[in-house]
């Protein structure tokens, strides 16, 4: 004869252990399409970060996956003592113009991850949109446009000294990377003044 009690008690069970499969199925869905997004979101930003490393060396740029046009042109840019030097100045004027008006720090703070899935050269017209960061650029001698790349090309070329395989090969590249073996002071420079770190001087 059945007994109902554990009949029920069967059912119950029953019941549990497929709700307790479906939470499991449920989950390893979910984490299966969590990790299928990450992996797509790496393969957005691939060619713009190489192995991960930043894309850019100068303060206030951010690379979208939009701006490849700025990326294609870094690979042929050619660090030069003259270029260089106003880079640097560039990057000292904007540092100084975010100490001096917190509304542009603000500003160049902010995230252009969503920004880069919609707008073309989003990262290069962000950075245009400011006439105060436009003029602290152009103040010296660089267009935004040349200070946007060569921040892709010194990143590059930085990445290159440390591990020759994390960073694309081009023509122009050995040659950065030989260019800036000898300014190591001032690639730790822009990292500072990226990261927003003080400025560490030394003296010979």
């Amino acid at each position: 004869m059945l007994n109902p009690t554990r009949f029920w008690c069967g059912v119950v069970s029953a019941m549990a252990a497929s709700a307790v499969l479906a939470a499991c199925s449920n989950s390893r869905s979910s984490t299966n399409q969590a990790n299928q997004r990450s992996a797509a979101g790496a393969l957005d930003t691939a060619a713009l970060r190489t192995n991960g490393a930043p894309a850019a060396a100068g303060p206030g740029v951010q690379v979208t996956r939009t701006d490849s046009k700025s990326v294609s042109r870094a690979t042929q840019f050619e660090l030069t003592p003259d270029n260089f030097t106003k880079f640097m100045a560039a990057a000292d004027s904007i540092v100084a113009l975010e100490g001096r008006d917190p509304s542009i720090k603000q500003y160049l703070s902010q995230n252009l991850v969503d920004a880069g899935s919609k707008d073309a050269d989003a990262g290069l017209r962000w950075l245009q949109a400011s006439a105060a960061v436009t003029k602290a650029i152009n103040s010296a001698g660089l267009p935004v446009q040349d200070y946007f790349v060569e921040s892709i090309a010194i990143a590059d070329a930085d990445r290159f000294i440390s591990n020759p395989g994390a960073a694309p090969p081009t023509p122009a590249l050995s040659k950065n990377a030989a260019f800036l073996r000898s300014r190591q002071a001032d690639v730790e420079r822009l990292k500072a003044e990226r990261e927003g770190r003080p400025v560490v001087t030394v003296t010979p």
